[in-house]
């Protein structure tokens, strides 16, 4: 159990500072993607949001609710949902993204498929 929370805990550390960069650098984010600021000036606000949220719900489940196994799938399989979503996104190539845009959307994806593996090792 204590590996699993290492990593419900670096899953909710690393959904944290996401967010709230998303957040904080919203329109430095617009133009690294090649956005648009006047269409989506507030897209990453609301992801940072989000993840802020599913941080504060994955450190609770860590810290007060680790036996539960639907819990831990829960978690597990919203991270699947982002990683194929973000699969999605990079190989139709949508929202006409800037390169590095796609490179960093696969990197986090390939980044929450492992942590996603990680935490349903440690409980299947």
């Amino acid at each position: 159990m204590k590996e699993l929370r290492t990593y419900l805990r670096i899953n909710s550390i690393f959904s944290l500072l996401t967010g709230v960069m998303m957040a904080y650098f919203s329109k430095t984010i617009l133009i690294f993607f090649n956005l648009d600021m006047a269409n989506n000036q507030y897209l990453f606000e609301i992801i940072g949001l989000n993840l802020f949220l599913f941080a504060l719900f994955v450190w609770y489940v860590s810290a007060k609710r680790l036996q539960s196994v639907m819990l831990v799938k829960l978690i597990s399989f919203l991270d699947i949902i982002w990683v194929i979503g973000s699969c999605i996104i990079v190989i139709f190539q949508l929202f006409n993204l800037s390169v590095k845009g796609y490179y960093l959307i696969l990197i986090v994806a390939i980044w929450i498929g492992f942590l996603a593996y990680k935490q349903l090792k440690q409980i299947l």
